[in-house]
């Protein structure tokens, strides 16, 4: 480059300072790079890291470290001083530097304060390299640890800090609690799995795809989506081994299909969640009668995760899809499929065959149904989960906790002060919500009973286990309405003998085929479509005892009063004079939950995170599960309980300290 060149691209660079500073003006905003000397102060500080050399990327530098270089650029490091200074004169020998065979070695200094760089020293070469677009920039990086505090921001960082001395990646930036773990996981990485430098390397040709896909049409569509964004939100749908594999146009199209589901997180917008069935949009006369005359069959494919023959679950929704067919008549047309090893080929085959709506009734379907209904817009998908923010499929469940509080006041009114035993399947959203409601049924009826836990999803026994810890009655997993309850296994809640044996007292069950008998006439009645018309929410169907779509079955021999107990405790949850969770309540660590003077919301009760107190036990983590459980953990883990309750309470300290950060950093920087 010759020197009149650097002289015409220092002109087009103030032009754009220019033009970044008066706009800014113009809407009230700060001008210039931010200080960081006033965004941090000693207080907020819990200490500083050699984080080493690493390649910042640019859209991170926001600021410098001290005031006095902060009026020589507008906001985005581009310069406002003349040209005839001495500060131009650098620039444009940086940028002839830039661009010729030897280019800008030096790395710069930077400080890092949550994710952002603040210049130290290398100003104009930040200017130079951004101004030529420069995707990144070499620096030495001294962090600064933010004091722990319970600020969402600040525990989100924590998180990245961890996942950073396992990646060495600065260029991802999630504010969701478990966010970055789940990266990891979506990645197909081990949780602890420190990266290699060709896994950086894909990683960051991944990233930058994704970023360039969303300028032009989808920006538009989707302004306040971050890449980090989009990225999560491909790797939701999409393995990353295809991602990998796509060009540019690839992930344009895959980015546009998901459009629904970027929509929904660029609004920041919690889960819509249906709590009890919609009524169907007023018609007129005309519209009734020509409903009738020019009523189309409605086409149903169910898609189920393994054959009913051989699993319970499955054979609960295929029975509930049968009692469908006979609700419905010739409303529908249902088929059925069985998605054990290529659910994505199943489902394809679906839609070929003419499918108008799917129902993927278990929570392993739900990726590929995420792939399939980005893939076909028109097409209807329902998967059996709860309360999953995405905006391409709809997802349903039952408020199962219900019937628990009352199996659980049953339990305690038959087990003579002795403990009694839970068996809880998956460590998922909504399993912590029954076995707390069990417990506060328990507290009811035995208010010094001890609940002991076992989880299915851990042991092939946990019986046998439970057995050892002495508990006289066991309530074990839910049955389905249709099902043939003769046969003591089919149980939810017995009575261990002596001789081995047990006494069925009562069954918590779920009522498949109602479920659907309604969710399919809200398609079918038009309120499917009036319940999202946008089909911008993310909306989960999470009905209860009050629809008909849950039960508690009892024993012919359970004693009359208990028997009566029951039946009072299903009126007040049916007609909605009962709320479980309506309480005061106290964890097993004895710290209040709640004073029992508020309503606990759907969200709150869905993603409950913690256990009653005299539940002995824990909840594991989608590590210690059952090779076979694994996937469904994951992809409806629990957040990390952060010990927040009512009362006051030490916030948890940092898993490290910073020491041990600084180390880990440090050695995560140099490789």
């Amino acid at each position: 480059m010759s020197r009149a060149e650097a002289i015409a691209a220092y002109h087009d660079a103030q032009k754009r300072g220019e033009r970044y500073y008066n706009s800014c003006v113009a809407r009230g905003e700060y001008p210039y790079p931010r200080v960081l000397e006033d965004v941090v102060d000693e207080s907020m500080e819990l200490g500083q890291v050699d984080i080493g050399e690493v390649d910042i990327p640019m859209e991170l530098i926001i600021g410098t470290r001290a005031a006095g270089r902060k009026n020589a650029f507008a906001g985005n490091f581009m310069p406002l001083l003349r040209m005839e200074t001495e500060f131009g004169a650098k620039w444009t020998a940086l940028c002839e530097a830039h661009l010729s065979a030897d280019g800008i070695s030096d790395p710069i200094s930077c400080i890092e304060y949550m994710g952002k760089f603040y210049v130290q020293e290398g100003h104009k070469r930040v200017s130079v390299m951004r101004f030529f677009g420069a995707p990144s920039i070499r620096g030495t990086v001294t962090r600064v640890i933010p004091a722990w505090s319970k600020d969402p921001k600040v525990q989100a960082y924590y998180e990245f800090m961890a996942f950073h001395r396992l990646s060495g990646q600065y260029l991802v930036s999630l504010d969701k609690p478990g966010a970055y773990q789940k990266l990891q996981k979506l990645l197909g990485f081990e949780p602890q799995h420190v990266w290699t430098e060709d896994e950086r390397s894909e990683f960051r040709a991944v990233y930058f795809q994704v970023e360039s896909a969303l300028e032009g049409r989808i920006a538009g569509e989707a302004r306040d989506i971050t890449p980090s964004e989009a990225l999560m939100a491909c790797l939701e749908v999409f393995p990353y081994e295809e991602l990998k594999k796509a060009t540019a146009d690839d992930i344009k199209k895959r980015l546009i299909a998901l459009m629904p589901d970027l929509r929904f997180v660029a609004a920041d917008e919690p889960t819509a969640v249906s709590t009890e069935p919609s009524q169907p949009p007023e018609k007129s006369l005309v519209g009734r009668i020509l409903d009738g005359l020019n009523r189309p069959t409605l086409r149903i494919a169910f898609i189920h995760a393994s054959d009913p023959e051989n699993s319970s679950w499955s054979r609960g929704h295929d029975e509930g899809c049968r009692y469908l067919e006979q609700q419905l008549g010739d409303r529908i047309q249902v088929k059925r499929y069985i998605a054990v090893d290529d659910a994505d080929a199943v489902m394809e085959t679906a839609v070929k065959e003419g499918a108008q709506l799917l129902i993927c009734t278990a929570p392993a379907l739900l990726a590929a149904s995420r792939r399939i209904a980005a893939a076909n817009p028109a097409l209807k998908v329902l998967v059996c989960a709860l309360s999953v923010p995405a905006a391409g499929v709809r997802t349903y469940y039952s408020r199962i906790y219900e019937a628990k509080l009352i199996t659980g006041a049953i339990a305690g009114a038959m087990c003579g002060g002795e403990s009694i035993g839970y068996l809880a399947r998956y460590p998922i959203m909504g399993t912590p919500a029954a076995i707390n409601a069990f417990a506060l049924g328990v507290r009811m009826t035995a208010p010094e009973a001890r609940i002991h836990l076992g989880w299915s999803s851990m042991t092939t026994n946990p019986l046998q286990i439970l057995r050892k810890e002495g508990v006289r009655i066991v309530s074990g997993h839910e049955t389905f309405a249709q099902a043939n309850q003769e046969a003591a296994p089919g149980w939810s809640t017995s009575l261990l003998l002596p001789d081995g044996g047990y006494r069925p007292l009562a069954s918590a069950c779920w009522n498949w085929g109602r479920l659907y008998v309604l969710l399919v006439q809200g398609v079918l009645d038009g309120s499917w479509d009036a319940f999202d018309p946008t089909r911008a929410s993310a909306v989960t169907y999470w009905w209860g005892m009050s629809s008909g779509v849950i039960d508690v079955q009892l024993a012919p021999d359970l004693p009359a009063g208990v028997a009566q107990l029951a039946d009072i405790l299903k009126r007040g949850l049916a007609d909605g004079s009962l709320q479980p969770f309506h309480c005061p309540m106290r964890d097993q660590q004895g710290r209040v939950r709640s004073e029992g003077d508020r309503w606990l919301s759907p969200q709150e009760i869905m993603h409950m995170n913690w256990l009653m107190e005299r539940v002995i036990g824990r909840i594991p983590t989608a590590d210690e599960v059952l090779p076979m459980s694994r996937e469904t953990t994951r992809l409806l883990a629990l957040q990390a309980d952060t010990g927040e309750a009512e009362e006051e309470a030490e916030a948890p300290a940092p898993k490290s300290a910073p020491a041990e950060d600084a180390q880990a950093d440090s050695a995560a920087a140099q490789k």
